[in-house]
């Protein structure tokens, strides 16, 4: 449901053209390779693959992907491994599709983006550990 309205919105931008889209990780990877889009927009929990995994696969057969990963999880748990593995983006589904779209543009133009809540958590958890992630 949250593709298929994102897709719509998208769709109704002068600036976006959604390309292709699939519906696991095994896939997803296939057809970004194939298709080389400027953003790959990827869930975090997808069958056959994650999203952890699948970004590091991609990566690591496609250098200069630049992947955003759109997800319902909030979790440091979840966060952390997929910006490790090289995601340049991090957004909620709860997210306003001008965010979403926001988000977009700034990972396409090489820029982090990641969802304020998640940023303000990260922080938080951060600076609770008394450490900097560098």
């Amino acid at each position: 449901m949250v593709r298929l309205g994102l897709k719509s919105f998208f769709n109704l931008q002068p600036d976006v053209e959604v390309v292709g889209e699939a519906g696991n990780g095994i896939d997803g990877i296939k057809l970004a390779l194939e298709l080389k889009p400027d953003v790959v927009v990827m869930d975090l929990v997808m069958p056959e693959m994650s999203g952890v995994e699948a970004t590091l696969k991609l990566l690591k057969e496609w250098k200069e992907a630049k992947i955003l990963v759109l997800t319902s999880y909030l979790d440091n748990e979840k966060i952390y491994p997929v910006i490790e593995a090289g995601a340049k983006g991090y957004m909620l589904k709860t997210s306003s599709a001008a965010e979403i779209l926001n988000a977009i543009h700034k990972v396409a133009r090489g820029d982090l983006a990641i969802e304020t809540e998640v940023d303000k958590k990260s922080k938080r958890t951060i600076k609770n550990q008394n450490c900097m992630r560098i």
